[in-house]
């Protein structure tokens, strides 16, 4: 189950049913949506003359043209296509809607079409942006700018929950799937969203989702989880391709922007990186850091190769086959000068911020059992250290304030006033205590640091110290990888993941869903992404407990440290 191809299909059938000359008119949520499954030269091969804003100031009329338009139903929108259509631009208008439009709404349309330019009118039901095949986001927008998820409660709340009960609707509809709802005992924004799901599923638009069951198989289940729940993930350093450009530069919509990089040349200030157009990436995406370098190094012999014998041209038909694999000559120089770029600067920020050695340290903190003297000895030299900078000496005194928020208050006390002594704001230096205050220990249920028990304990020594580990820099495992290996052994229980339809609890543990969708509110790492993609891989080979089962996430938005401590600071200038 690919839900790039589902995003796919849709926008497909849109340019494909529509012959001859068209402009594709979206809006800033439908940009992101067909940009991160649609390249610009697939567009242009539909007969797509312009890709167009809805909301861009009105230019020439263009009559000969068929506008497709691909938009959000909401009332923004719909107030835009009015105006649009009072004085039409185009020949004709052909809308497709991301998701259940109101017949109110329709009915402010047909008001004004007085021209009669609109000729048909359809729900697709892909109002979600699909980052990898079995990742996907619903961002919270407001004015264009993504809603911090510590601010919800400040009056937007009821908003929030609208737009993520949107997406997740469309999610179901477009997989024509009726799930049963599981959600986090503890936060009000899952219980809220479960409600919303519950009320639209089984009352608002039943007819629309009774799908039935298929053959007796037990119903899908979506899992609400808070990101509240897991602080650790969002702080941590990461050492795999996808997730450590995020961590450093930063992907947004599968782009990456380079334009501050040194001497960066002016082709590669911006990249793109999609698993579905570059095959290097699909292959190496999940890979470490040093596997991707020796990887990028065979990449770069390759294309010499071809370059080579490129210029080997004495005859006719050498000159024939030069010219017939040009155009793929190209795009492998590309492509090459594309990741080498991309290495080379991670490289740079690695040796610059001494970042293997913060790495080691957090992931010591993290994943090795309570040593709290050792490591607060260990976080202390570092943030000493003058080659580190300010955001990791912040994150390193954030996840040791997580780790040791009950026993370690006085050495965080002294850590924090080291920082003070560096010269990091008071307000920044607020953002640990914001921190424990919202995602501390008394505000989660879950096992974190798998400290409380004598099993969790004896696990995490068989883990980390009777196997070995492999990797120093990834020893820690998303919170929600032990979540999900409860949710199918049956292990997972009623009264801290309730049903949201009370006649579910209690439920057979024996029967597995097979399939699982995981929503975090607050959004989700690519490091989550890529443990679901290995137990998506384990699935699809049945081994293991993941074995038959396929596993979707999905969130408000991709997060890494930056962006985390952003959403806290948020929160603080509010208080």
């Amino acid at each position: 189950m690919d839900l790039s191809t589902v995003i796919r299909f849709y926008i497909e059938k849109m340019l494909k049913d529509v012959k001859g000359m068209k402009v594709l008119l979206l809006d800033s949520e439908t940009t992101r949506i067909v940009s991160t499954v649609y390249s610009q030269s697939e567009i242009l091969e539909q007969e797509v003359y312009l890709v167009e804003k809805l909301d861009a100031d009105p230019g020439e009329q263009l009559l000969h043209l068929k506008a497709v338009c691909f938009l959000r139903p909401t009332r923004e929108n719909v107030a835009r296509l009015r105006k649009e259509l009072r004085s039409p631009r185009y020949g004709d208008y052909h809308l497709f809607f991301t998701n259940r439009i109101e017949d109110l709404r329709l009915q402010d349309l047909a008001e004004v079409d007085l021209r009669e330019t609109v000729f048909q009118v359809q729900e697709f039901f892909g109002d979600f942006a699909v980052l990898d095949p079995h990742h996907f986001a619903v961002p919270i927008l407001q004015n264009h700018v993504t809603l911090q998820p510590f601010t919800w409660d400040y009056g937007r709340s009821t908003d929030a929950v609208t737009r993520m009960t949107e997406g997740l609707a469309s999610l179901m509809l477009s997989l024509r799937r009726r799930f049963a709802v599981r959600y986090q005992k503890g936060s009000e924004m899952c219980e809220k969203l479960a409600q919303s799901l519950h009320h639209l599923t089984t009352s608002e638009e039943r007819e629309l989702f009774d799908f039935g069951k298929r053959g007796g198989e037990v119903a899908p289940i979506v899992l609400l989880l808070d990101r509240k729940e897991d602080p650790v993930t969002p702080l941590l350093l990461q050492w795999t391709y996808q997730a450590m450009v995020h961590e450093l530069i930063g992907i947004s919509t599968n782009r990456v922007d380079l334009t501050h990089v040194p001497g960066v040349k002016k082709d590669f200030q911006e990249i793109v990186l999609s698993a579905r157009q570059d095959d290097f990436y699909r292959k190496h995406m999940y890979a470490n850091f040093g596997d991707i370098g020796a990887a990028v190094k065979d990449l770069v012999d390759e294309f010499q190769k071809q370059s080579t014998s490129s210029r080997n041209i004495n005859t006719i038909e050498d000159m024939q086959n030069f010219v017939e694999n040009f155009s793929e000559f190209s795009a492998a120089q590309r492509n090459t000068g594309k990741h080498v770029t991309l290495m080379s600067e991670l490289s740079r920020l690695v040796d610059a911020r001494t970042l293997m050695q913060v790495s080691s340290v957090e992931q010591e903190v993290c994943c090795s059992t309570g040593n709290l003297m050792g490591h607060y000895e260990a976080v202390r030299d570092l943030i000493n250290s003058p080659h580190i900078t300010d955001d990791d000496r912040m994150r390193l005194v954030m996840l040791f304030a997580l780790r040791y928020e009950r026993d370690g208050q006085t050495q965080l006390t002294d850590l924090l006033q080291r920082l003070q002594d560096f010269g990091l704001p008071r307000q920044q230096l607020g953002l640990v205590r914001t921190l424990l205050g919202h995602a501390g220990a008394d505000k989660r249920m879950g096992d974190l640091f798998s400290n409380r028990s004598f099993s969790s304990r004896f696990a995490t020594m068989a883990k980390h110290s009777l196997r070995g580990v492999e990797n120093v820099y990834t020893q820690h495992t998303p919170l929600l990888v032990n979540t999900l290996e409860a949710l199918i052994r049956g292990r997972l229980k009623d009264t801290d993941f309730p049903y949201i339809d009370k006649t579910q609890n209690g439920a057979s543990p024996a029967k597995v869903p097979k399939l699982i969708v995981v929503f975090i509110v607050g959004g989700t790492t690519y490091e989550e992404a890529r443990a679901l993609a290995e137990l998506n891989a384990q699935g699809e080979r049945n081994e293991g407990w993941s074995a038959g089962i396929r596993i979707l996430l999905g969130g408000t938005g991709v997060l890494n440290s930056k962006s985390f401590q952003q959403d806290l600071m948020a929160f603080m200038a509010l208080n």
